[in-house]
């Protein structure tokens, strides 16, 4: 059979690929019940018929009058459209058009002994509904491993932008030839909850050339004392969350192993779980803690969902990945933090930090004493940060927006003490949705958590102690 031929079985209409359709009139109607869709969004009401146009009405059968009289005909067609076929089709005509109408409606209407109550997912399906792992016969160029430019000058302060204005690196052996100590990787996730646009969080801080800058106290530039690339993003599968985790935390897992630090640009939150998941399964049931700075605990156990930003912690913990007694959580607030919840957390051992207690003690010193948690803790930690931490008037753009929170020095210089005093393992910064914030402000202070940690790192790899302060930072020396 020719590609564009149909055949015909009784009555009905199939195309090439298979498909039946019981009225073939059907396809020419569907642009109308589209137009429907956009211009009648409430729920169907009886429909008051114009002095002018009822005796067209009532020269209806009874079935086609009670269709158009109910309003469930508005579901099918705009109530302006409507009144110009009832006013300008003649009596034959309009009997037609309206028993098509009624035709459709019974098409699109759910039938349990026809239609799917759900689509389902097919397990057995390999395949990721986005962009996939390069295969292994394309790799084949003729390139040395390694980290490379993908700028044309020498100094480039626009082009192609890259993670703090780093070389580019592909796969794992780019990676171990080049030594890398810390790759930074775009998740660009969407589909949790809260205002929606994380998914454009990694290419707008890559974007604003603000990481990588020297360390103000010890004046360490992180790209002198340390390797670090731009690896590129871990995408999503947008149909499957349960593949996407799979394949971000095989992902992490695999970078982890080159010896390079993941540093997980977000992304919304629900990355959180496959990120901590992926350097445990490289790290073999090594220890690590977790610092998670969010204004959410995160800790939700009886909502509908299973993966998703809200139980992203509560994961962790349900399946051991990280301990309890490891755990450290600061600057909790709004409706997720209730009794339950920080009873249930405390009875697991985690250091929490509320803003109450901010309140109550001075954010200083509550920080001071999260400073000692994490002393106290395992040598290694992995640090996540969701940018709701930060009080709104600095971060506008967090995609599950609360009152109050943290201000960028406060958290920022937390972060750099932590980065600089512990092995760090793993890094992510998730849920800033840039498009809330036309100011770029939330992408400027998102970059400045990032390089917070990453001059940390620095300083620890340049052999200095975290409250190190370089002389000619501290005093001009003049007279």
């Amino acid at each position: 059979m020719q590609p564009h031929q149909e055949r015909r079985s009784r009555g009905a209409k199939i195309y090439p690929n298979g498909t039946r359709l019981r009225r073939p009139w059907l396809p020419a109607l569907l642009p109308l019940a589209c137009l429907a869709c956009l211009a009648h969004t409430a729920t169907a009401a009886e429909w008051s018929v114009p002095a002018d146009l009822r005796a067209r009405v009532d020269a209806l059968t009874d079935a086609q009058r009670a269709f158009i009289e109910s309003g469930d005909v508005l579901e099918i067609i705009p109530e302006r459209q409507l009144k110009h076929e009832l006013g300008t089709r003649d009596s034959e005509d309009l009997a037609r058009f309206v028993g098509d109408l009624m035709a459709l409606a019974d098409e699109m209407a759910y039938d349990p002994t026809r239609d799917m109550g759900a689509a389902p997912l097919n397990l057995k399906s390999k395949r990721f509904n986005a962009p996939t792992p390069t295969p292994a016969p394309l790799r084949s160029l003729d390139r040395k491993p390694g980290p490379f430019s993908v700028h044309r000058y020498l100094y480039p302060t626009s082009g192609v932008p890259t993670f703090a204005g780093a070389k580019v690196a592909i796969y794992a052996e780019d990676l171990i030839a080049g030594n890398v100590d810390v790759a930074i990787i775009g998740v660009p996730s969407n589909a949790s909850s809260g205002r929606r646009d994380a998914g454009h969080g990694p290419d707008e801080m890559r974007a604003l050339d603000t990481i990588g800058t020297p360390d103000i106290q010890s004046l360490v530039d992180p790209l002198d004392a340390l390797s670090v690339v731009d690896y590129g993003n871990f995408y999503e599968d947008w149909q499957s969350t349960e593949r996407t985790v799979e394949h971000v935390a095989g992902m992490v897992a695999e970078t982890v192993a080159t010896g390079a630090i993941p540093m997980l640009v977000g992304g919304d939150t629900s990355m959180l779980y496959p990120g901590v998941r992926g350097v445990a399964e490289a790290r073999e049931g090594t220890r690590f803690g977790l610092l998670h700075f969010s204004a959410h605990p995160d800790a939700e156990r009886y909502g509908d969902h299973t993966i998703s930003d809200r139980q992203a912690l509560f994961a962790l913990l349900d399946q051991d990945i990280v301990a309890g007694r490891d755990v450290v959580e600061v600057g909790l607030r709004g409706p997720d933090v209730d009794a339950d919840t920080l009873q249930w957390l405390r009875d697991r051992g985690v250091r929490y930090h509320t803003m109450a207690e901010m309140r109550q003690r001075g954010a200083d010193r509550v920080l001071q004493r999260v400073l000692k948690e994490v002393r106290k803790g395992p040598d290694a930690f992995f640090v996540s940060i969701d940018v709701s931490v930060i009080t709104p008037a600095e971060m506008i753009a967090a995609g599950r927006l609360t009152p109050e929170g943290l201000d960028i020095d406060a958290v920022t210089g937390a972060i750099r003490h932590v980065c600089a005093s512990k092995d760090i393992v793993g890094f992510e910064i998730t849920d800033m949705a840039p498009m809330l914030d036309l100011s770029r402000l939330s992408v400027l202070n998102a970059n400045a958590l990032l390089n917070a940690c990453l001059v940390g790192i620095a300083v620890r790899r340049s052999g200095l102690d975290p409250d190190y302060v370089h002389p000619l930072a501290l005093d001009h020396g003049q007279r």
